[in-house]
């Protein structure tokens, strides 16, 4: 089984001009014109990698840069999935406004095999997902109260979540938690293996879990950057909890970045001035990991080991090349106690 995940969809702008009469007569074929372009490059990534599902983890009707009426594209984009057969489910980002959500909503219904999963669990095709939307967990009480009635293990933990509380879903027992809304990673952390997704106008950041009978899953981080183009981290989940991971990211199938130096290059390094692979640096989260465990046992009070970091040296420490450690976001999780 193939299992695509897929958000902050950044349609062009042009594609707010998509009328109801367009969506009535819009057929497969069509895809192919030119003005459906950002429709066909979504499209494809899911009939290239042969997907058996495709979850949607939010920003899926409108941006922060082009305005917002994105959600007839998105309709499109599910119409194009259910003449094909294959199962859908989304849940909503911030930039997605309830008056163009609301209307993805009402047509989903009419749809066999889509649906919004924002605050439910849900099985398709024998995978447990819940999912959480960018507006529950922006809510500290709420995502205290989902967190608390997630009694059972799920295979999949969808979310749209801020930085700040992204610590807290790890409370939550999932074999995978993806999350929306900002930056590009893959780790394994506690019990989970996860993905933060981020996209803009020029790349797509996707990722998929290749499912087998042995259940000896694969997870991988693709980077899309043209049609010609795609740059992924292909982590064998076993080998990813020992700690044994790989240690090259290819571009289009073949081994071809160590990632050892990029975690250890100056950022100026990692940009040319027509190709910046400095979100590289951090994609597989050390620093990262070391703020999650760290900031958890001191939640736990418990005594830190040479592994772990204290509230000075976790503070401003940079886990995206343009974003460091600040002190709300360790007090969002710890009190005020800096």
């Amino acid at each position: 089984m193939i299992i695509t995940i897929l958000s902050d969809l950044n349609w062009e702008s042009h594609l707010r001009s998509i009328t109801e009469r367009e969506i009535i007569n819009f057929e497969k074929s069509h895809i192919n014109i030119t003005r459906y372009d950002s429709l066909r490059r979504y499209y494809s990534i899911i009939k290239e990698e042969q997907s058996d599902l495709v979850l949607f983890a939010g920003d899926l009707t409108g941006d922060g840069s082009c305005g917002h009426g994105f959600h007839l594209a998105f309709i499109l984009l599910l119409k194009l999935l259910e003449s094909d057969s294959i199962p859908s489910a989304y849940i909503s980002g911030n930039h997605d406004k309830d008056e163009y959500y609301d209307r993805v909503n009402k047509y989903a219904e009419q749809l066999q095999y889509t649906q919004e999963i924002s605050n439910r669990c849900i099985d398709i095709l024998g995978i447990k997902i819940l999912g959480i939307n960018y507006h529950q967990s922006k809510s500290k009480t709420q995502l205290k109260k989902i967190i608390s009635q997630a009694k059972e293990k799920y295979d999949i933990l969808l979310s749209h979540s801020q930085l700040k509380r992204r610590i807290r879903l790890f409370e939550i027992d999932a074999d995978y938690i993806f999350t929306g809304h900002y930056d590009r990673k893959l780790l394994y952390h506690r019990r989970s293996t996860y993905v933060s997704l981020d996209n803009d106008a020029y790349e797509i950041s996707y990722a998929i879990i290749e499912k087998t009978e042995n259940q000896s899953d694969k997870i991988s981080i693709k980077i899309k950057e043209s049609e010609e183009v795609t740059l992924s981290l292909v982590e064998e989940i076993e080998k990813l909890k020992s700690g044994n991971r790989t240690d090259k990211i290819a571009i289009n199938g073949i081994p071809t970045i160590e990632i050892s130096p990029l975690e250890k290059a100056n950022l100026n390094a990692l940009t040319d001035g027509t190709r910046d692979y400095s979100y590289l640096k951090y994609i597989r989260g050390h620093a990262y990991q070391k703020y999650l465990v760290s900031m958890e046992k001191m939640k736990e009070k418990k005594e830190l080991t040479d592994f772990e970091l204290g509230l000075n040296d976790i503070l401003k420490m940079q886990i995206i090349n343009n974003y460091k450690i600040s002190e709300r976001m360790i007090e969002d999780y710890l009190g005020n106690i800096l």
